[in-house]
């Protein structure tokens, strides 16, 4: 078994392999090669409201393989195990907070790559941790930007922000002063603050805006407005798992201002070519995702596979 730390993982997994790894699983998503039930969670309000969630899943086809990834919810450690499919021997435990923070932004990433117009540049983010900064580098890799624009209300912490990203990837990164600025004037928006309420009215948008939300999951939890849902193009990671936790697509539907089919796709579809992405450049695009499992196990066996051919992490026999 392979041990693989943080830093093993980061030195090993760039971010276009995990935005390449994620569209194959997609893919294979979409071809009924993955098998991976709903999150499982258990309360523990003994330990500051604590939770402990579990995600497993099967990637089969191309990428074949099988991880679990355990994690102490709202702040604590995040483990991924990654397993044989063949036998269910351990291949390797790995921290699962860089994986994670990986292939949340990786998929992102392959949403925009479908998603956003081609000539985008202009980027908007709300929240400037980590999440944030992951999700920069993966949009940088599909839709190459000029400016990023980033609002957190937390002060001082967007302007840290600034100065971090735009030494680590060239890139000019100025604070925004209100949520309206942020999205005034971009190409993209991004949410990855995990609040509870929206941090913008979808009325700012313009036409040809492409819109991710990865900052929430629940189905009272809306970090984008009905407003914006309902005047856009709605792609999500998986309808079934939308429906049971995706609150700001749950919501503007008990309200009445969209139906199901409102949602037009999942991202395997567009991966797959089943349906076409963006078809206009005055269309709103949405991407909703609420966190796969089959990112974690593709992303996970993409680092062993790496970590193997370059000697990199500790070898622990049992």
């Amino acid at each position: 078994m392979r041990l693989l730390a943080r830093a093993d993982v980061e030195s090993v997994l760039t971010m276009a392999d995990a935005i390449d790894v994620v569209e194959d699983a997609f893919r294979e998503y979409a071809r009924g090669n993955v098998r991976m039930p709903l999150r499982i969670a258990v309360d523990m309000p003994e330990y500051d409201n604590g939770m402990h969630g579990v995600m497993h899943g099967y990637v089969g086809g191309d990428v074949d393989a099988l991880a679990i990834k355990a994690a102490r919810l709202g702040g604590g450690r995040i483990w991924v195990f990654l397993f044989n499919p063949e036998d269910g021997a351990l291949r390797s435990l790995m921290d699962g907070g860089s994986i994670t923070a990986l292939r949340t932004a990786a998929v992102c990433g392959v949403a925009a790559k479908y998603l956003a117009r081609s000539d985008a540049e202009v980027l908007g983010l709300f929240g400037a941790g980590r999440q944030g900064r992951t999700h920069v580098a993966a949009i940088n890799e599909v839709r190459p930007l000029k400016l990023v624009k980033i609002f957190d209300p937390v002060p001082g912490k967007a302007a840290e922000f600034a100065g971090e990203i735009s030494d680590q990837l060239g890139i000019e990164v100025v604070e925004a002063d209100s949520p309206q600025a942020t999205v005034t004037g971009s190409d993209m928006i991004s949410v990855t603050a995990s609040t509870k309420a929206p941090v913008f009215e979808g009325k700012w948008l313009d036409k040809g805006m492409h819109v991710t939300s990865i900052g929430s999951h629940g189905p009272k939890i809306q970090e984008i407005d009905s407003d914006t849902v309902a005047r856009a193009k709605v792609v999500v990671d998986s309808k079934d798992a939308i429906m049971a936790e995706g609150g700001d697509i749950l919501i503007p539907l008990s309200e009445g201002l969209i139906s199901e089919e409102h949602i037009y796709a999942e991202l395997g579809d567009l991966v797959t070519d089943t349906k076409p992405g963006r078809t206009s450049d005055d269309e709103i695009t949405l991407y909703k995702s609420v966190g796969l499992a089959l990112q974690d196990v593709a992303a996970a066996e993409r680092a062993f596979r790496l970590a193997e051919e370059q000697g990199i992490g500790a070898v622990v026999e049992f």
